[in-house]
This record gives C-alpha cells, sequence and structure tokens, in this order.
C-alpha cells in the first residue's frame, strides 16, 4: 500500500457538461467534478501531481483532441496513469461502448464520439506500472442499444489487461447528478471519501478502498452498485492521505468485520475480500498476531478467498491458522478443528486430493478422540477422508471406508436414514469404480 507517485505519474481528466446534440441533456455538475478532482490529485498532501502532470479537458468538441493529449500522456509515465471521464455514454448497433464528447452527434456515433476501444488501447499499451481508468458515464440520449445484455457488453469492454477499472454502473439513464449538489453521484461520493477520509479505513486511501466506499454507500441509497476489475495488487494503490485515520482499537473490529462479511453475502466477494484483507493485516499490526480478533479476521479472510475461487490460498491461510490454534489451544480443540478441516477441504477442492485424504485421515482420529466417534462432526471428517481417497485414485479403499460409515449410520440412525442410504450409494459407486476385485 502506498501513495502513487507525482513525480512519475499523469492523470488526464475528461468532462463534459454541455452538448451540442439537443437529445443529450446537459451535466453542469461534471465541472465540478474536474476541478475538484484535479485539486485533489495535485494537493501536496496526496499524490501531489505537478499541475503539468494533470491534464484537464473540459467541453471537448472533436475526439483527436482527447486522443493527442492521452497519448502524450501515456508516453511519459512510470508509475500511474489515470484517465477519468464523466458524460454520457452509448452502445452502437454492434454493441461498442462510445464516450460522447460536446460535439458528438448521436446519430454519428462513430464519426463525431470518443471510441472506447482507443483509449484501451492506449492504456493498455502505455508503460506505467499501475493504469487506472474511473469512469462516470451512462446511456442516454439516442444511443442504439445491442442486442444482449446491455451490462454485460458494457463492462466486457472496461477489462483493460493490468489496469484498475472503477466505473458507475450502467443505466438507460443521463449520469446522475441529484438537482442543486455540487457533484454528479458516483463521482460525488468518490471525492467525498478522498477528501474526508474514514476512520475504517488505515492511512493511505486505496482504490480498493474506494471502491468498497462508494459501493456501500450508493448502493444503502438505492443507487446502482459501482463496478471495478483489476489484476494484482492495483486496488492497493493510494490516491490519498486518509485525513480521518486514527489507530485501530478492539471495539472497531466487529463492526468493519461485520461490513466486510455484508459485502461478501450481497455478492460482492471481491469487495469483501478486499476489505478482510486489510482488516487482517491491520489486526496483526495493531492488536498482534495471536489477538482472538487477528485470528477471527483471517479466518473470515481465508473463507472469502476460497468462496473467491482462490482455493489454493483459502487452504495455506487455513493450514497457517490451524496450525497456530494447535500451539495455543492444542490439537483437539473445537476452533482448531474447525480450522484443520477448512484446511483439509480446501487443499481437496484446490486440486490437492492426496493430500485432503491424508489431513481428513488424521482429522477424523482427533475429533472421535474429542467428540466421540458417534459425533456429526467426526462421522463427517470420516466421510471426507473416505471422499477423497476415491477422487486420489483409491476406489477401493474409498468404498471399504463408505462400506463401514454406512454400517455406523445403520446401527445408529437407521437403515432409512438419508445419511445411511447415501453412505451406501458412495459405497456401490466406489465399488463399481474399483472394478473385479
Amino acid at each position: 500500500m502506498r501513495l502513487a507517485s507525482g513525480s512519475n505519474s499523469h492523470a488526464v481528466l475528461i468532462g463534459c457538461s454541455s452538448y451540442d446534440d439537443v437529445e443529450l441533456p446537459p451535466l453542469p455538475a461534471v465541472r465540478n467534478n474536474l476541478d475538484d478532482l484535479r485539486t485533489l490529485l495535485t494537493s501536496s498532501r496526496n499524490v501531489a501531481l505537478p499541475e503539468e502532470r494533470c491534464t484537464l479537458l473540459r467541453d471537448v468538441q472533436e475526439p483527436q483532441r482527447v486522443g493527442a493529449a492521452l497519448s502524450r500522456a501515456a508516453s511519459g509515465v512510470d508509475d500511474m496513469f489515470l484517465v477519468y471521464f464523466a458524460g454520457h455514454g452509448a452502445l452502437d448497433e454492434h454493441g461498442l461502448l462510445h464516450l460522447l464528447l460536446t460535439g458528438s452527434d448521436t446519430r454519428l456515433l462513430g464519426w463525431s464520439s470518443l471510441r472506447f476501444d482507443l483509449i484501451r488501447q492506449t492504456m493498455a499499451s502505455a508503460p506505467a506500472r499501475n493504469r487506472v481508468l474511473l469512469l462516470d458515464c451512462c446511456f442516454s440520449g439516442r444511443a442504439i442499444e445491442a442486442m444482449g445484455d446491455t451490462a454485460s457488453l458494457y463492462f466486457g469492454q472496461l477489462e483493460i489487461a493490468g489496469t484498475f477499472v472503477l466505473a458507475s454502473a450502467p443505466a438507460n439513464t443521463p449520469a446522475r447528478a441529484p438537482l442543486g449538489d455540487r457533484h454528479t453521484l458516483f463521482t460525488g461520493e468518490l471525492i467525498k471519501f478522498l477528501r474526508e477520509g474514514s476512520a475504517a479505513e488505515p492511512e493511505l486511501l486505496t482504490l480498493g478502498a474506494a471502491y468498497r466506499h462508494t459501493a456501500r454507500i450508493l448502493a444503502a441509497k438505492g443507487e446502482p452498485r459501482p463496478q471495478r476489475c483489476g489484476t494484482g495488487t492495483s486496488d492497493q494503490l493510494a490516491l490519498a492521505a486518509n485525513t480521518a485515520f486514527r489507530r485501530l482499537t478492539v471495539e472497531d473490529v466487529p463492526e468493519r468485520l461485520s461490513s466486510a462479511v455484508e459485502l461478501g453475502e450481497s455478492g460482492d466477494l471481491a469487495g469483501a475480500l478486499d476489505a478482510l484483507n486489510v482488516l487482517a493485516q491491520e489486526c496483526g499490526r495493531v492488536l498482534g498476531a495471536h489477538h482472538e480478533f487477528t485470528l477471527l479476521a483471517h479466518q473470515a479472510l481465508a473463507h472469502a478467498e476460497g468462496e473467491n475461487g482462490r482455493a489454493i490460498d483459502a487452504a495455506a491461510r487455513y493450514a497457517l491458522l490451524a496450525g497456530q490454534l494447535t500451539v495455543e489451544r492444542g490439537p483437539r480443540h473445537p476452533d482448531t478443528l474447525q480450522a484443520r478441516h477448512e484446511h483439509a477441504r480446501w487443499a481437496g477442492i484446490g486440486g490437492d486430493a492426496e493430500t485432503a485424504a491424508d489431513l481428513f485421515a488424521e482429522l477424523a482420529v482427533d475429533a472421535s478422540g474429542a467428540l466421540g466417534p458417534g459425533d456429526v462432526r467426526s462421522l463427517s471428517c470420516r466421510w471426507q477422508h473416505a471422499h477423497w481417497l476415491g477422487v486420489s485414485g483409491h476406489p477401493e479403499r474409498a468404498a471399504a471406508a463408505f462400506a463401514e460409515l454406512a454400517e455406523n449410520y445403520g446401527s445408529s440412525l437407521g437403515e432409512r436414514h438419508g445419511d445411511t442410504r447415501a453412505a451406501r450409494r458412495n459405497h456401490a459407486y466406489w465399488r463399481e469404480a474399483a472394478g473385479p476385485a
């Protein structure tokens, strides 16, 4: 996590507040968007961009002027190349995104507007280590919608290799600018966050934090949730110092943990992952690696990694947790058993079935000793052991393990119980997979 280097960065801020095409309503707040973003980025407290490295293009008529400015800015940047656009946008009949300039004619999109694929090419070829696109753009006017899912077409074009993208959600309405407000809705929340900071964030306000904040605030207002995509550690690049920063306390953790979990439950797994990663690091630094809340944050982060498709990372993090809990609370403590269970499970999901089977075999012994052989958690460990034995290429051993489980379930739960019948089906499946004896 670090601030972008102003002396090695360049920002191009593009905004159109008025349009010659009568079908495109004016967006007067866009002028304030540009001025206030420029003030933030050039502030010595933040990125400290020199004036000549923060290009402002207001109410541009011709797309070639924008293209020339982007090409010049991109060629001389080592650290961050940032492009911001606020105004109207449209999809043509082929589904291609166009950013509408003051002189754009919605009946002649290809000739009069800024084609987004050209911006893609310029950003993708820029030598900057970090490329950032901030897009406050909605569909409006006489735009011709392409066949299919408009949102998918829109966001599919925003994915630029090696670039962090933060965009307001698309809609067939003008960019939102509530009457009398100084800024458009999305940019206003972004500026407010960068200017005022947040007590829930560390010393620097990163791109990932900006996304989490705008997504949470706008969703709470019933507005479309902003979208983001990024690669590597680009979300850890900071645009501003956090003016509201205060040292993390024990009292802060439950609320921040709850907020992060809510992001995941709402479907924003990437946002939850970012928030939990920041929280886990802060807890470790401030409260210590062995503090209960630090362990809880890492546990939630491991779960989010797994749910976000990062099974190997989840398994590795649960392995560290299980090792630490084993030392501090013993191998048979309920918390340790749970961490060991998740380590084994995600190892298997991540493709290491052999390790999963070995881990569940050890876990089954300890779970039976701690909870009793008939406890549902003990039986679950044995079930998982049998399953991963089969997956790892030992169907005959899996069949034998499920046969024993079926007998245990049958004697305790009855032959008609669902678990008993499921164990017998698994026994039959792996026996057939093993072939003739």
